[in-house]
């Protein structure tokens, strides 16, 4: 008699073990065969049965397979919020990109001289960040603090240009994060240091490298045209830059400089009108409009006008100045 029933069961434990390693394979080999185009967004706290029925919910899946993917797959403790997208992709590979945190990111290219408004419009354009959550956040002096320990009015001209990868469920913080590590990490050696010998504090310095920037983006004259900057200041006249005054319009510009823009003394980034530098950065330097600034070429240069080339003519004299403008430029 004991023996029979040793018999029946060892036949039910291989029953069991071949019907579980049966219910296995069919899972694993439908997580392997069946391919998913979606896009997929994880909150934060969100429940197990919700993430599943996101995915699954209109899926013909094998028996009992939402437990097999919580006790033999662990999706439900293992599962990362964020933003997942898939494109003809087999199942089990979308679960491991959630189990590993592996968000779809999206590329956004800042190109050199963008400004916290352009930026802000291209991360909204992209569908990572809205507009005017981004502004707010960039514009905020306690964030500005807390990450710069400094007493900025804004990021302006610490969000460096570059290329990135923001998962669609980046928040504000942390694309400026990102961007500002950037910056510091891009900053010239000493940059600091050798800016004081210039006579211009760090932020200064930032400052005279967005306006080096918006004024050229050629490479070879960024330290020209910072030398005819540095030049102006140390004689007192005043910068006369129009992307200054463009700036200071700024969310408003519409592309257009007038005359009645170029007289507004209201506008405090009117540098025809009000000596010396702008209260802020007009966008983010370049790491090459940076270095410019640090080592500025040794010119006696005060003035420049762009040439039908696009490079521009610099000159020591007024004289000297108008007689190009009137032949490059009228």
């Amino acid at each position: 008699m004991l023996k029979n029933l040793f018999i029946l069961a060892i036949i039910v434990a291989f029953a069991v073990t071949f019907a579980i390693g049966y219910w296995i394979n069919t899972c694993e080999t439908y997580l392997k065969n069946n391919y998913v185009t979606l896009e997929l967004h994880i909150e934060k706290g969100e429940s197990f049965s919700k993430t599943y029925n996101k995915i699954f919910e209109h899926m013909n899946t094998p028996p009992f397979f939402k437990s097999y993917l919580k006790y033999v797959y662990h999706f439900a403790s293992k599962r990362k919020f964020g933003y997942y997208k898939a494109d003809n992709l087999p199942l089990n590979q979308l679960i491991e990109n959630i189990k590993n945190g592996t968000q779809y990111n999206i590329k956004v290219t800042f190109p050199e001289g963008y400004n916290i408004y352009d930026i802000a419009k291209q991360l909204d354009k992209s569908g990572i960040i809205k507009y005017s959550a981004f502004i707010d956040n960039v514009t905020n002096k306690d964030f500005v603090y807390k990450i710069t320990g400094k007493r900025y009015p804004s990021l302006e001209g610490f969000l460096y240009p570059d290329t990135y990868y923001f998962p669609k469920s980046a928040k504000p913080a942390d694309v400026a994060k990102m961007m500002y590590q950037n910056f510091l990490q891009k900053m010239p050696e000493d940059f600091g240091s050798k800016v004081k010998k210039l006579g211009l504090n760090t932020y200064e310095g930032v400052i005279l490298s967005s306006i080096v920037q918006k004024e050229t983006y050629t490479e070879d004259e960024y330290p020209v045209i910072a030398s005819v900057f540095y030049n102006r200041l140390e004689k007192g006249m005043r910068l006369q830059s129009d992307p200054t005054i463009i700036y200071g319009v700024y969310p408003k510009f519409n592309g257009n400089l007038q005359r009645k823009h170029l007289k507004n003394a209201d506008n405090p980034y009117n540098t025809y009108e009000h000596s010396g530098l702008p209260p802020t950065p007009i966008c983010s330097p370049s790491k090459g409009a940076l270095e410019g600034v640090a080592n500025p070429a040794d010119t006696d240069y005060l003035y420049f006008v762009a040439g039908k080339n696009g490079n521009h003519l610099f000159s020591e004299t007024y004289k000297e100045h108008v007689n190009k403008v009137n032949r490059h430029q009228k």
